[in-house]
């Protein structure tokens, strides 16, 4: 009887199993990387993600940020780091639409060579273009302004409201 039950049970779970692969099939992953460096620059950023489709063409995720910087002109060192929570919108096969809420905490370093840390947000919106690499990854490039932009004040990682960003996807 035991066993009869415990057989039951599992067979039930299916269903369960199904809807989980359900689950899986809706989410996509990617990122973003940049390199830049000369003779006395070095920066490296890497920018993962995953995210959700709530329907076919809408979806929200989530994303981390980390970027290093070293410049041997000046000896500073710099770790930035940062997450976002994002949405994107798909107006066609290849174009969509993106909003981010981004926070951002940021190293300075004064003249003395000491540091210090500030914490940003920033609110880029803009379309996006993606181009398909194979059935499931694709390469994508969002042009984007940042509402939260204060030409008063500082404006943590970014000198501009303007944001090129550009990246890897697998599943969108």
């Amino acid at each position: 009887m035991k066993r009869l039950l415990l057989i039951l049970f599992i067979l039930s779970q299916i269903p369960a199993l199904a809807q989980e692969k359900k689950f899986f099939d809706k989410m996509y992953f990617g990122g973003g990387f940049g390199l830049n460096f000369d003779k006395s620059y070095f920066s490296f950023n890497l920018t993962p993600y995953g995210a959700y489709k709530l329907t076919e063409k809408f979806s929200v995720g989530l994303g981390i940020n980390y970027q290093y910087w070293n410049d041997k002109l000046y000896e500073v060192d710099a770790n930035n780091f940062g997450g976002n929570i994002f949405s994107r919108y798909r107006l066609a096969r290849q174009l969509f639409i993106s909003a981010k809420l981004e926070f951002l905490s940021i190293e300075f370093v004064r003249n003395d060579k000491t540091s210090y840390r500030e914490g940003f947000y920033n609110f880029p919106v803009g379309i996006g273009y993606v181009v398909p690499l194979s059935k499931y990854a694709s390469f994508y490039l969002i042009g984007q302004y940042d509402l939260l932009y204060d030409t008063t004040t500082k404006n943590g990682a970014y000198n501009t409201p303007w944001i090129l960003e550009g990246g890897f996807g697998v599943g969108f």
